[in-house]
């Protein structure tokens, strides 16, 4: 396939025995082994005992467009690594499809952060018959410029980032799920946070594009409904190293709090801007700068004591674990810190995103068929890493508001407040 760089990930890759252990300890000390392991089993689509007696199917195949070069690397890098985490789990035991076990290939390729690069990977994945759907853009500009060919050429397409506008209009986007967090819920546990602190005057600082127009208009609204004053609102471009004019436009309104809504890097980088010009109010930040940037020393030192809406495995390990979805989220999290160190909160949804079209395909029986794919990602609700997705005819994203919490960054970390 053109464009870009490929690789294709193996189970081979990384030895998942040491993580299977714990998981199975762990379930079988809160739920009872045999019961615990058949839940985890069908969650990722996999058959245990049953599956190594079946003989072998076809690989189930996913493409998946990442930003591993340019604007959007840091996310996209992330995301790569939760999906091989996912699907060197999933292979360890195989998909158990009718009387086959299959296992999962998944092709991914950079589209460098550039638009019209994810465009032509849609197309190229799209014109492979073997691909069942794709993964991908981490940003709003790479997925809302494949969303149209996904469309087009009918193959189910999962973005990871967040602007709700790869969705839009609903009615021509049948083959497109977004599983990035709603603008309207995000802003609603911020606008929340603002008000219980007593916070009257608002700025907002967002980057160039999709995603800051949504968080823009999300925002707005809420503080229009809780009696706020908006006092500024600054866009700010997505590339850029120096955001210290913008900055200085912010601290000189001298607002109460300040929303940055971008994706990281920029998130940080307007957040230590606005400290550098200054500014001593409360900084607040959308989910798109949950990602492992923001533990960098720099950013960790300018973000302190400021809030951050993200999904609730952000912060590790909960007191008590006693569901399924909750023991994938350990694992997950235990996993990804143990091999890459400090934790993304970006990440997730990718893994979500391969998880999600695996289950999928499993409960189509036999074969396994894009169509077939998109309708059963309708069918029922999926509790993933991120949180629950419960799509339908008329909503195909994100992942549900009550799954979002609320966090805080003390000196060391992100500590969930809420």
């Amino acid at each position: 396939m053109a464009g870009g760089t490929s690789r294709t990930i193996s189970a081979a890759d990384r030895t998942t025995t040491g993580a299977l252990s714990r998981r199975s300890l762990l379930a079988a000390s809160l739920l009872g082994s045999a019961t615990a392991l058949g839940a985890c089993s069908s969650r990722s689509g996999s058959g245990m005992d049953t599956g190594s007696q079946l003989p072998q199917g076809d690989d189930l195949v996913i493409g998946a467009s990442l930003e591993l070069t340019g604007s959007g690397a840091i996310v996209g890098v992330s995301q790569r690594k939760a999906v091989t985490i996912a699907q060197n789990k999933i292979n360890s035991t195989g998909v158990v499809m009718g009387n086959q076990v299959r296992r999962v290939q998944v092709t991914i390729k950079d589209n460098a952060s550039d638009p019209k690069q994810a465009a032509q990977l849609a197309k190229d994945f799209a014109n492979d018959s073997r691909v069942l759907a794709i993964i991908g853009g981490c940003t709003a500009g790479t997925a809302k410029a494949m969303a149209p060919i996904a469309e087009q050429q009918k193959i189910p397409l999962l973005a990871t980032a967040f602007a709700d506008t790869i969705l839009r209009p609903i009615a021509n986007r049948r083959f497109v799920f977004k599983l990035g967090p709603n603008a309207s819920d995000v802003a609603s546990r911020l606008s929340a946070s603002v008000r219980q602190q007593g916070l009257a005057r608002v700025a907002i600082v967002a980057e160039v594009g999709d995603h800051g127009d949504t968080g823009v208009a999300a925002v707005t609204t809420a503080a229009n409904n809780d009696r706020r004053d908006l006092v500024l609102t600054v866009r700010v471009p997505v590339g850029s190293r120096d955001y210290h004019a913008q900055a200085e436009q912010v601290a000189a309104a001298r607002p109460d709090a300040v929303v940055i809504w971008a994706v990281a890097p920029t998130s940080g980088l307007v957040a230590r801007a606005l400290r550098t010009a200054n500014y001593a109010g409360q900084m607040f930040f959308d989910a798109g700068a949950a990602s492992e940037d923001a533990s960098a020393a720099l950013n960790r030192a300018a973000a302190v004591n400021s809030f951050l809406v993200a999904p609730t495995i952000l912060a590790g390990r909960p007191i008590a674990v006693t569901t399924p979805a909750e023991l994938d989220q350990v694992d997950f999290f235990e996993e990804y810190t143990q091999l890459y160190g400090a934790f993304s909160g970006v990440a997730v949804y990718a893994a979500d995103a391969l998880n999600l079209v695996v289950a999928a395909a499993q409960r189509g029986r036999t074969a396994a068929t894009r169509l077939r794919v998109r309708d059963e990602l309708e069918a029922a609700p999926y509790d993933g890493l991120a949180g629950q997705y419960i799509f339908s005819t008329i909503s195909h994203g994100g992942v549900q508001p009550d799954s979002l919490s609320l966090f805080q960054m003390r000196p060391a970390d992100w500590v969930k407040v809420g």
